[in-house]
């Protein structure tokens, strides 16, 4: 749910660059900071981030340091 909205978010901004050429390096700000809280989401959810619990947690790699 919280990735639909986000997604909807980062349409809604980029609609608005289109639209609103006057706050273009704003809004591409705020929209880069919605696309990284997508990609975060996306990689827990997989389970490629250290310390997450996903379908792909066996078949990936062990990074010394960060796997413990």
């Amino acid at each position: 749910m919280l990735l639909l909205a986000l997604l909807l978010a980062l349409v809604a901004v980029l609609v608005a660059m289109i639209i609103l050429r006057r706050w273009t390096g704003r809004l591409a700000s705020l929209a880069t900071l919605i696309a990284g809280a997508i990609m975060a989401l996306w990689l827990a959810e997989v389970g490629l981030l250290p310390g997450s619990k996903g379908p792909l947690t066996e078949t990936r790699p062990l990074v010394p340091g960060l796997d413990r």
